[in-house]
């Protein structure tokens, strides 16, 4: 996204915090590229001898939601990618089991609830829009069915390669707390790490 068109939105990345060592890469056709090919990778890596269920850090970052850290509005486009290629009918992980249409949580008409095609556990996929381009997704996980987990525990900072964004600095860096801005690469090691 270019620095006009975020100014326009009022998104944006926080201004680097040395302490919290967290911003926002600049959001461009090449990072959203990089971001979702890195996605797509992890995805592929886990579902050779599982499925994303039975990693820690994948579960945890895919219930990201601002709310947790009592801040407004905050946007992780590593987690959006996440969540929407995961629920890729061609990623071979999630498949759309119903639609949730009253009592619905969020902003849209419907929550979807998807089922891993490996596992049988169950995700709600809420989604919430602040405006017309800042929209955010989170799963809520139903029943977890993955028993034993493959991947290794979550450990902090998170390095995510895209970062957090949003409307106030001080939101922002509320949740920056347990992240840390770092390359494709190392988003990718992180999800896939194993268990020892």
């Amino acid at each position: 996204m270019t620095n006009w068109i975020r100014n326009i939105l009022g998104l944006k990345a926080p201004e680097v915090d040395d302490e919290k060592g967290i911003s926002g890469r600049q959001i461009t056709a090449e990072t959203r590229e990089e971001l979702h090919k890195t996605v797509q990778r992890v995805l592929k890596n886990m579902l050779i001898e599982s499925c994303p269920c039975h990693y820690p850090r994948f579960r945890y970052l895919v219930q990201f939601k601002h709310q947790n850290y009592k801040a407004g509005s905050v946007l992780c486009p590593d987690v959006n990618s996440l969540i929407i290629n995961s629920s890729f009918y061609d990623s071979k992980f999630l498949r759309e089991a119903e639609r949730v249409t009253t009592k619905v949580i969020g902003d849209f008409d419907s929550n979807v609830i998807y089922e891993c095609e490996k596992c049988g556990t169950k995700y709600k996929n809420i989604g919430y829009q602040y405006s017309i381009n800042f929209t955010f997704d989170h799963f809520e996980i139903l029943n977890p069915k993955y028993g034993h987990d493959v991947g290794a525990e979550v450990v902090f900072p998170i390095p995510l390669y895209q970062g957090l964004f949003g409307f106030k600095n001080k939101d922002i860096l509320k949740c920056a707390s347990d992240f840390r801005l770092g390359s494709s690469l190392e988003f990718y090691n992180y999800l896939v790490a194993k268990r020892n």
